[in-house]
Order: structure tokens, then C-alpha cells, then sequence
């Protein structure tokens, strides 16, 4: 009988680039591989880049409908938790952005002084930034943005 080639399975596959908290639905399971630069993970599924969120999803909740994006309840744009998303037309998708204050022109979050020093003294003390941005609630991108020196310049300082 000939050697059956390893096929890995494709939740096992998704996962092994997750971190899940455990599998806390109430948590955002963070994207941890490739992303577009954008914030949003990709993954490569049968030689198709497709957003992460997206093949969550798929993977997870079921097929998307056609015409459909996927959203997040919380907002984290590496967030690949199936209880966090949701599916809605673009439009939907754009109006809830504008109403979180997360689309240009809107009044977006910004973090306080305060954040941004305590962010600051914990990179100076070697705190690696997703432990920071996981202790404080607050995106690692934010974090990494901050360290860079590309967000937030001339504040906390």
C-alpha cells in the first residue's frame, strides 16, 4: 500500500496561526500570520489570498453570501473569532464604521496622555508590545505605531 501524503487539516492548519485565549469566545482570537499591511491578516487558501476574517468565517460560521462583507462586532481588524463576526452589505459595513467613529472624517479613539506614557514606560522597561496591548485593551498596532515612533509624536514625551 502506497504512503498516503500528510494533508494538514485546514481548521488545524487556520489555528496553528491564531492565538484563540484559550478558545474565549468573549476574547478576540488574534490573527498571528501574514497580514496586507493594512491590518487585516491574509492567509493563502488554495494558492487565493483572501482576509483572514474572511476565511474564519467560512471555516467556522459557513458560506458567506454573495455580495456580503464580513464585519467585526469588535473592531479588531485581526480578530478572527467566529462570535465577533458577522455578515453585512458594504453598505452596512461602511455605515457601522462611520458610527464607531472608526472611518476618516468621523471623530476616531484616540488614546489619553496618560496611555500613551504608561505605553511608552512599558516598551523603555522591555515589555514586549502584545503583552502591553493585550494588558491595556488597546490594538498592537498601536503599540508597535507608538515604538516606531509613527503615532503619536511629541505626545507623553
Amino acid at each position: 500500500m502506497a504512503e498516503r501524503p500528510f494533508i494538514p487539516n485546514p481548521y488545524t492548519r487556520f489555528l496553528s496561526k491564531v492565538d484563540t485565549h484559550c478558545f474565549d469566545s468573549t476574547k478576540c482570537w488574534e490573527w498571528m500570520g501574514a497580514s496586507k499591511g493594512n491590518g487585516y491578516g491574509n492567509v493563502n487558501v488554495r494558492g487565493q489570498n483572501m482576509p483572514a476574517h474572511r476565511y474564519a468565517y467560512l471555516l467556522m460560521v459557513g458560506p458567506i453570501p454573495d455580495g456580503q462583507d464580513v464585519c467585526h462586532t469588535c473592531d479588531q481588524r485581526r480578530c478572527v473569532n467566529p462570535d465577533h463576526l458577522f455578515t453585512g452589505t458594504r453598505k452596512e459595513n461602511m455605515s457601522d464604521c462611520k458610527f464607531k467613529g472608526r472611518a476618516a472624517g468621523g471623530s476616531r479613539k484616540h488614546l489619553k496622555e496618560s496611555q500613551i506614557q504608561e505605553i511608552r514606560q512599558r516598551l523603555a522597561a522591555g515589555v514586549p508590545p502584545r503583552r502591553i496591548a493585550n494588558h491595556m485593551d488597546i490594538n498592537y498596532h498601536t503599540v508597535t505605531s507608538i515604538k516606531r515612533g509613527d503615532s503619536y509624536v511629541g505626545i507623553g514625551q
